[in-house]
């Protein structure tokens, strides 16, 4: 028994114990938003469980790092974007751009990235997007996030011009349950730029729905059109070869994320790397967590405690019904362009 490496196990427990205490005390965080003790599942008994956004992604850079070693005489340069997640919003672009990280082969612009214009290599925006990334090296994919891009008509040319070879990734949620998704985040933020929309508050939402399945298709609020993915999806294969196009489903990502990570590598070209040894399900809030690398406990990081919302929009059944017949046409031209379909008109 190596007795050195358990008093060490115990000291570090010590001083994180009352790095803790003090942080507490003193009012640097609130205990409750950073570590939670695992409640009455069996499954997490075991489990410390950390929700916390900053350490969830320290927890990825140290898997991340443990596992790359520099190739001698390799450079780290800063380059234009080899892959980019064109969206959508409330998909999980977040959790698939973070998580994509743990590859010792990606490297990662986590925050929403919007082009400005054409990217010509004699302009300023070409050298404004190539400062603003992480460098790389040589074996390594640059990845960034923008997540509205799938829908906005000017990008598939501007992307081409910048890196004909580029790879794109959407994650694409089912229709209805993305755009309630997104009306109650604006509707819990009281965004006033929506105020007189559809979308202002909760009390009125059968007669928002009215609105919605008779509003002109051109008037679409930017809420609606970003669950409307076919005419995005058909602009990009008029752009790129279909090899370069990965679309990945919301709840196939949520609950089977090694699986999906393992056609990511395929997509990319990247060596085999994800394992369910990184990834633990959190029974309490429904998704996956990042299992601590060298705990001396068994630790999971997982997003705030307030990702995953249940107060989500209460929505007549029937409502429901008007807007999955709605979406129905789009989403069935949408199967019909990726040559597969989902489970999400049944």
């Amino acid at each position: 028994m190596n007795w050195n490496k358990i008093y060490l196990c115990f000291v570090v427990l010590g001083f994180f114990s009352l790095g803790i205490v003090y942080l507490v005390l003193s009012g640097g965080i609130q205990y409750n938003t950073l570590y939670e003790s695992p409640q009455t599942s069996d499954a997490l008994k075991d489990w410390n469980i950390i929700y916390n956004e900053t350490l969830l992604r320290e927890a990825i850079m140290d898997i991340h790092n443990n596992n790359y070693e520099v190739k001698e005489e390799d450079v780290c340069i800063k380059t234009l974007p080899d892959c980019i997640i064109i969206g959508v919003g409330k998909s999980g672009t977040r959790e698939l751009i973070d998580f994509m990280s743990i590859h010792p082969n990606i490297v990662s612009k986590s925050n929403p990235y919007q082009f400005r214009g054409g990217l010509q290599s004699s302009n300023s925006e070409y050298s404004r997007v190539i400062r603003q990334m992480p460098c790389r090296y040589s074996d390594q994919i640059n990845t960034i996030k923008a997540d509205t891009y799938l829908q906005q008509r000017e990008k598939p040319a501007e992307i081409f011009a910048m890196n004909p070879r580029v790879k794109l990734i959407a994650i694409v949620r089912e229709p209805v349950s993305r755009l309630i998704s997104d009306l109650t985040m604006l509707t819990k933020e009281r965004q006033t730029i929506y105020k007189d929309r559809y979308i202002s508050n909760s009390k009125d939402m059968k007669k928002r729905i009215e609105y919605l399945v008779n509003i002109p298709y051109k008037e679409l609020p930017v809420q609606v059109y970003k669950s409307i993915y076919d005419d995005g999806l058909e602009r990009y294969m008029k752009v790129f070869n279909k090899n370069q196009i990965l679309v990945i489903e919301s709840n196939e990502f949520k609950y089977t994320p090694v699986n999906v990570f393992k056609r990511v590598e395929q997509f990319l070209g990247i060596r085999p790397f994800f394992s369910n040894e990184h990834f633990v399900f959190n029974s309490q809030k429904g998704f996956y967590c990042i299992r601590k690398p060298d705990a001396c406990t068994k630790t999971m990081v997982c997003y705030s405690s307030a990702r995953g919302r249940s107060n989500r929009m209460q929505i007549d059944k029937k409502d429901l019904e008007s807007l999955k017949e709605y979406f129905r046409p789009r989403t069935e031209r949408f199967f019909k362009l990726l040559g597969r379909r989902f489970d999400w008109l049944n």
